[in-house]
């Protein structure tokens, strides 16, 4: 059997330096029917890191490979790498602390809002 492919949109240039080729052809295919999703998604990909938003991606994918409905998979992909990524804060403030008098000599000031 000889499985018909179709051709893969080209990535739009606002998405090339967010995802790959590969990545682009998952996500442009599995949310088609999703546009406001898949441009929400674009927007939230543009404020996070770059290993945020490879976590994000990663996450992403794998719920869409589990067969997940595709706006529900970016759901669950977005609340996956938040808790991901409220764990490893935990663990680097964790370390932080637990460095207490060893600390580098800086002073830990507290982040005031802007006026």
């Amino acid at each position: 059997m000889h499985r018909r492919s179709t051709p893969a949109s080209p990535r739009p240039l606002e998405w090339q330096p967010l995802v790959s080729a590969r990545q682009w052809a998952i996500l442009a295919h599995a949310l088609k029917d999703h546009p406001e999703a898949l441009e929400d998604l674009r927007v939230v990909l543009t404020q996070l890191s770059p290993g945020v938003r490879r976590a994000l991606i990663a996450n992403l994918l794998s719920s869409l490979a589990a067969e997940e409905p595709p706006t529900r998979a970016v759901w669950a992909a977005l609340a996956v790498t938040g808790h991901e990524v409220k764990l490893c804060s935990a663990a680097a403030l964790g370390r932080l602390h637990a460095l207490g008098d060893d600390s580098p000599s800086a002073s830990v000031r507290p982040i005031r809002p802007p006026d």
